[in-house]
């Protein structure tokens, strides 16, 4: 009787599922997107003040993991995740339509060699749109309407780690896109490209590398109105939940030059008290008459325990001018 029950035992140990199996329910592509402004103060970071802070949720499994964030147009901002899947983001500081959300890449693979977006940049002349995916190290061209229109594998990116690789892109002012790898070098210095043209285009880039810091890795980047660029650097502390400080970054591009360090300046730490989550996605909008507004978007990791952010930083140059002329 004791070796039956044994044999019992066991036979259920090797096999679990055999009596707790149930089907997955079927995936819901369905459910809206709520979005819901924060109670905050105007809390400042450096030169930016918090303006504007909202939390969005969804049931929808089209729904979160953000990582890059552009701005299309003045009024309507466009993010992709790591799953391949976008979501159509109209300014919540201007309207009240809801977010809305869609498949975009071969999402259906599991392997993510194909689907883990990292960053977007765009032509706002043409609509011409980006994505850099990691794993794949790959640099795809979009259009207007989102259509894939052509390719890249950089040979220069072939050996970037896969899951810390093209974590940043941003298309310059001069037509050139800067790539920042996420793995770090040691002394906070990240392996980059820059190309001349359309990386797709077969375009060969030069190398060069990134200043960042120390504890923190580049996260997103996005053209400045001056021409410059701003980078997101991302940091991680590990704790029940874990916090993720983040920095924000301004460098010169008219500084690379091959096989040299381009330098950057901080100008802000995004930390408690400012509303503190796992910010990956960076675009900024000119507001105009020295306004320039940071827009950025957490990435939730699809855990239950963290949040998807959006945050609205204005840095109003002209208050910075004036304070310069009264010290003076």
């Amino acid at each position: 009787m004791k070796r039956k029950l044994l044999a019992g035992l066991v036979a259920l140990g090797l096999a679990p599922g055999t009596f707790v199996r149930s089907e997955p329910p079927p995936p819901d592509f369905d459910s809206p997107v709520t979005i819901e402004r924060l109670e905050t103060k105007r809390l400042r970071a450096g030169p930016l003040v918090l303006t504007g802070a909202w939390e969005l949720k969804s049931e929808n499994d089209h729904f979160g993991g953000y990582s890059a964030l552009i701005a299309r147009g003045q009024d309507d901002l466009l993010a992709a995740n790591d799953r391949g899947r976008l979501m159509y983001l109209p300014r919540p500081d201007l309207w009240e339509e809801p977010p809305e959300v869609d498949e975009f890449l071969n999402f259906w693979r599991v392997d993510k060699s194909h689907v883990d977006l990292e960053a977007l940049t765009s032509d706002p002349e043409t609509g011409r749109v980006w994505a850099a995916m990691e794993w794949a190290q790959e640099i795809t061209r979009f259009d207007r309407q989102l259509r894939q229109r052509a390719s890249i594998r950089p040979q220069e990116m072939e050996d970037w780690p896969g899951n810390a690789g093209p974590e940043s892109m941003v298309r310059l002012r001069s037509g050139e896109f800067a790539v920042i790898k996420e793995y770090p070098l040691e002394g906070g210095l990240h392996d980059a490209l820059l190309f001349p043209e359309d990386p797709t285009e077969g375009s060969e880039p030069i190398r060069f590398r990134f200043q960042a810091r120390d504890g923190f890795r580049p996260s997103d980047a996005a053209l400045l109105p001056d021409g410059r660029i701003a980078v997101l650097l991302r940091g991680f502390r590990l704790g029940l939940p874990p916090r993720f400080p983040v920095l924000i970054a301004i460098a010169d591009p008219a500084g690379i030059e091959a096989d040299e360090v381009l330098s950057s300046k901080v100008i802000a730490r995004i930390a408690d008290p400012l509303p503190s989550e796992n910010f990956e996605g960076l675009t900024v909008i000119d507001q105009g008459q020295g306004r320039w507004d940071f827009w950025l978007i957490s990435d939730d990791n699809f855990a239950s325990y963290q949040r998807t952010l959006l945050l609205k930083l204005t840095w109003d140059r002209r208050a910075g001018r004036a304070r310069q002329k009264a010290r003076r």
